[in-house]
């Protein structure tokens, strides 16, 4: 009888976690651990898994709020270090916190073996970092070195700037998996805001224009506005827009980035 009472115990404590999630590449890797249903609260537009669409929603990037955190009543809260305020703030409360970095494609395996040691599920982070290892290693290798441009934000409006991959994101570890080169060569590291002129400049062989699943806009018109830029990439016949729900995503679906994007550059 006693055993049978301790494993009813033990079975009520198992996945009793109440996760909440700042960010959709955390949720994203937190359901692919095989805790979806502990997930309890998450951010604004964190579209996948699809269950997690209906999940209460505690703030966007820069208007997370704490009162709406605390009234989830969770176990722990995983967040970015540019919300490293609003951790220490859930930590005072006596809410254990996690901080991840998520910027380069190392920093997104120990991620996830970051959240799994924490939630008991290192046998699932086995499985995700394996798959993102296969894909860096069977990544699609130009036969001849390009200078590939990759534009994110604000993609369809060049007449106000465009963001572009940096030094110090995972999208240039990707191009050079591909065999392929960062065209932004200036010292920013991050995300670099370049206008007409800065464009130009890198004269990159290939453009790829990323946009997000729910990002609306009209092809046509923005292949028209790049077109009119005197580049390699047009001359090339190489400016592509490439719409998906993971490219902008730091999860564990990078191994689907890193495919889709080395293929679109061959």
């Amino acid at each position: 009888m006693r055993l049978i009472i301790s494993l009813l115990i033990a079975l009520s404590l198992f996945g009793s976690e109440r996760i909440i999630t700042l960010s959709p590449a955390v949720a994203e890797i937190t359901a692919a651990l095989g805790a979806e249903d502990e997930i309890v609260g998450v951010s604004e537009y964190t579209y996948f898994p699809q269950s997690l669409q209906s999940r209460p929603k505690i703030g966007g990037y820069f208007s997370l709020s704490l009162e709406k955190i605390i009234a989830l009543r969770p176990t722990i809260v995983i967040g970015l270090p540019h919300q490293e305020k609003l951790l220490s703030q859930l930590e005072s409360f006596k809410i254990k916190t996690l901080q991840l970095q998520l910027k380069k494609i190392d920093d997104i395996k120990h991620a996830i073996n970051t959240v799994a040691t924490e939630l008991g599920r290192e046998e699932d982070a086995k499985g995700l970092i394996k798959t993102i290892e296969e894909s860096q290693r069977s990544a699609p290798k130009l036969p001849d070195k390009k200078e590939v441009l990759i534009v994110f934000a604000n993609a369809s409006g060049i007449d106000k700037g465009v963001y572009v991959a940096g030094h110090d994101l995972y999208f240039e570890e990707i191009l050079h998996l591909c065999g392929a080169q960062n065209a932004y060569k200036e010292t920013y590291s991050a995300q670099p805001l370049l206008h007409i002129e800065g464009l130009i400049a890198t004269n990159p062989d290939t453009i790829l224009l990323l946009f997000g699943q729910l990002d609306r806009f009209d092809a046509e018109a923005v292949m028209q506005s790049w077109q009119k830029l005197p580049i390699n990439a047009v001359k090339n016949r190489s400016v592509k827009i490439i719409q998906s729900d993971y490219l902008l995503i730091p999860s564990h679906r990078i191994a689907k980035s890193i495919k889709t994007i080395c293929e679109a550059i061959q």
